[in-house]
């Protein structure tokens, strides 16, 4: 595990949850960052900077899809047209899940055009015929270039979670057929925005029987997965793993991620930075603890944006707090990155 100096700070307003974060264009307004407030929840979008964040930067979408208001919905991951100018100046695109009145179920939903709600929503549910069965559940977690990844499962089988790949050009769905269990969170096109090549991340049920984090590749052109990456904290085989998100860097990738070892009561945050060998795989990872701000029990790693490490705490004050945690000392994680 790499010795890196880690700075916390809180961002947001209280009781705002950050679930995603993505860099944009503006140089007064440099990110984009998805999550939710109020109770029940709803999706929220900030634009601003990233530390101190701006008050004035928030805007509270109202989802509205088969021509219903959301009763809660939630916002997990953004892209900006600095990476797919396909966007437009000024637009965001955001997906994440929402509720109908009277229902428990999830469901997808993706979100482009002016941060005040004005643009396109498009439900995003998994069919039938790509499960395998009846969806009960939709929940996108993150979108770049032309593709949306997130998690379904099938109503009344336990344990049938599984990924997915929506791809917005085509309107097709694929699933994600690496393991049991397996959960897609993160997705980074690999190249500009005209490349067929991303890489996934997420966690699925290993052959060992433990959670571990994965990377895969996925080309949008073909549907075609390629090589896939089994990750746990410090590299350690029996810790349970799970990638929250992921950003591309010079050589290679940053996640965020969350773990838990045998014995350990409550789940932690890391930083892992992964290395592209010549040949296309993954190196194993360079781990960065992050104990995190003081808290109550709750720690999470939600999103990442280079070196910058976002997600949630409960302070000694009681409700939540979203917080930034800046891996400052990334010198070990460079050279993971580029020798």
């Amino acid at each position: 595990m790499s010795e890196s100096n880690v700075t916390c700070h809180d961002i947001l307003a209280a009781n705002y949850t950050v679930t995603g974060i993505r860099q944009d264009a503006g140089v007064t307004q440099p990110v984009v960052i998805t999550g939710t407030y109020s109770k029940p929840p709803q999706a929220m979008l900030y634009r601003g900077p990233l530390y101190p964040t701006d008050g004035s930067g928030y805007f509270y979408p109202i989802p509205r899809l088969n021509g219903q208001d959301a009763s809660s919905s939630v916002f997990y991951g953004p892209n900006t047209p600095l990476f797919d100018p396909r966007i437009g100046a000024g637009n965001v695109r955001a997906v994440g899940s929402y509720k109908i009145e009277g229902s428990p179920l999830d469901h997808g939903m993706m979100y482009e055009g002016d941060f005040d709600g004005s643009g396109q929503w498009t439900p995003i549910d998994v069919p039938e015929q790509v499960a395998g069965g009846t969806v009960a559940n939709t929940l996108a977690h993150s979108t770049m270039g032309d593709l949306v990844v997130g998690n379904y499962d099938i109503a009344g089988k336990p344990g049938s979670g599984n990924g997915f790949v929506y791809n917005i050009k085509t309107r097709t769905f694929t699933a994600l057929r690496i393991g049991d269990l397996a959960t897609a969170y993160g997705v980074w096109q690999n190249g500009d925005s005209s490349s067929s090549s991303y890489t996934i991340a997420g966690g699925y049920k290993s052959g060992n029987g433990i959670n571990v984090g994965f990377l895969v590749d996925y080309d949008a052109r073909s549907g075609a997965f390629g090589g896939t990456g089994d990750f746990t904290f410090d590299n350690k085989p029996d810790v349970v793993t799970h990638f929250e998100g992921i950003t591309g860097v010079p050589g290679g990738y940053t996640l965020a991620a969350m773990y838990k070892a045998p014995g350990q009561k409550e789940l932690a945050v890391a930083f892992a930075a992964v290395k592209r060998r010549p040949d296309g795989s993954f190196a194993p990872a360079t781990w960065v603890e992050i104990s995190g701000p003081a808290t109550q029990g709750l720690l999470t790693g939600n999103s990442i944006l280079g070196n910058n490490l976002v997600g949630i705490y409960q302070p000694a004050s009681g409700g939540i707090q979203s917080y930034l945690a800046v891996v400052e000392d990334v010198t070990t994680s460079r050279r993971a990155m580029t020798g």
